[in-house]
């Protein structure tokens, strides 16, 4: 019992870390716009035209994932403040699903590792901490709730993993980003690739994911600034 709590306190803390770090950069970024005023959209279509690549459609995100990359679906979604947005934020969130889909494009397919994981920390961390909380409800401290833990674990440390995949996709993007020479001044691009950096761990912790969405349908006047991986 107490190795699968240490297990799960680790996780929980880097999954924390990895949260608020993508949502404070988010937030320092957020109110910076381009001199060139050209949106998300206009961005990844302009990445992925300059690496050659056709057939991939760029949308706005309605679901629990606003700003994914879907290799099935060869489609990039952004959350309707990137797709349309010129913010440091919207162009860098734009870049990294770009970055994504030059991943797929190359044959890269850790992807493909990365975006099934991201499924996973995402729409079974609810489910986990709903059986979790009534586990202790029920007094199954020593049964069942060790494995919820374990299982809850196990995904977390799976998704900091995959991590490395999302650096890549960054990387990929810079490249083509500095080609184009979209940046006006060294500001643009240091703001933008800060956003990237921490878009990285924006999907480790599921919880705070699902809880960004219900609350952006819910509860009318939220901020929204959630996206990524």
């Amino acid at each position: 019992m107490q190795l699968f709590v240490l297990i799960f306190m680790i996780a929980l803390a880097l999954t924390m870390w990895g949260r608020s770090r993508f949502l404070k950069v988010y937030g320092q970024e957020a109110q910076n716009t381009i001199s060139s005023r050209i949106t998300g959209a206009e961005l990844a279509e302009k990445i992925l035209r300059h690496r050659g690549i056709e057939g991939v459609s760029i949308v706005r995100g309605r679901g629990i994932l606003e700003d994914f990359y879907y290799p099935d679906k060869r489609q990039i979604t952004l959350a309707a403040q990137h797709f349309s947005g010129s913010t440091f934020t919207a162009l860098a969130m734009a870049s990294q699903q770009a970055g994504k889909a030059i991943q797929h494009f190359e044959g890269h397919r850790p992807l493909l590792w990365r975006t099934s994981v991201i499924y996973w920390t995402v729409y079974l961390s609810l489910p986990l901490f709903i059986v979790g909380l009534f586990t202790l409800a029920l007094g199954m401290t020593k049964t069942v709730f060790p494995l919820v833990l374990l299982a809850w674990s196990i995904i977390a440390v799976w998704n900091i993993m995959t991590v490395p995949t999302e650096l890549d996709a960054g990387a990929r993007a810079k490249k083509h980003l500095e080609e184009l020479r979209v940046f006006k001044n060294l500001d643009e691009r240091v703001g933008v690739e800060r956003v990237m950096g921490a878009a990285c761990t924006a999907y480790i912790y599921g919880l705070s994911v699902i809880g960004s969405w219900a609350a952006r349908h819910f509860l009318p006047g939220m901020s929204r600034q959630d996206g990524a991986d």
